[in-house]
């Protein structure tokens, strides 16, 4: 005898089915739940030029800042909050929704070797 197979349903998910509704499996809409791009996002912040100087040549994400100067200037904002920073970058270096394209170029390898330098400097 074969065991049964089964899915986890919801009852409202039960009662749709049994009624005749297809199941469809949503995906979020990511683009509507996006901040509208505003006009200091488009370019670098003072902050964030700074920011960009003060670190060493190896862990400069340049391309990075003239592709998405919006992440440049997140980056620069959470520079004083080591944790918060570090969340950030793990949210852009590691794909939790799915389906993501991941960034062009080398900018994947400027975020990681800035992830190092933050590894590096945090440590006693």
């Amino acid at each position: 005898m074969e065991p049964l197979s089964f899915e986890f349903v919801t009852v409202e998910e039960a009662r749709l089915i049994l009624d005749g509704a297809v199941p469809t499996e949503g995906k979020p809409d990511w683009a509507g739940m996006r901040q509208p791009v505003s006009a200091q996002a488009e370019s670098l912040s003072a902050a964030a030029l700074k920011w960009l100087a003060m670190l060493p040549p190896q862990a400069r994400p340049l391309e990075l800042c003239r592709t998405y100067p919006r992440i440049g200037n997140q980056l620069a904002a959470l520079w004083a909050n080591p944790a918060a920073l570090s969340d950030f970058l793990a949210d852009l270096l590691i794909d939790k929704r799915g389906g993501r394209q991941g960034f062009p170029g080398g900018i994947a390898l400027e975020l990681s070797q800035l992830q190092e330098h933050i590894l590096r400097t945090m440590e006693p």
